[in-house]
């Protein structure tokens, strides 16, 4: 996370870490699936970077678990930072 700019944002919900991490794919990103943000948007892989003498440049970082994820978020947020959020559809659909 320290490469560039960077985006970071919170996703509560049913199953969430696991819908998330689908979502970006396989964690080195020359072995994610196409449709994941790995898989379309990144082609690193573990022997580019050590012939680079650097590490895998990954696009997405997910956390792996709910401790994980606490931490991560006190890292990054304040309590004054983070929000619900309803999509216009949420009402419709549940």
């Amino acid at each position: 996370l320290a490469s560039g700019p960077l985006v970071a944002l919170v996703v509560e919900g049913a199953h969430a870490i696991s819908v998330v991490r689908k979502i970006c794919g396989f964690t080195l990103p020359a072995f994610a699936d196409p449709g994941t943000i790995r898989g379309d948007f990144s082609i690193t892989s573990p022997i580019v970077a050590n012939e680079l003498k650097r590490a895998v440049r990954n696009l997405v970082h997910a956390s792996s678990d709910p401790e994980e994820a606490s931490y991560e978020i006190n890292h990054w947020f304040s309590e004054g930072e983070l929000c619900p959020y309803e999509s216009a559809a949420e009402n419709v659909m549940f």
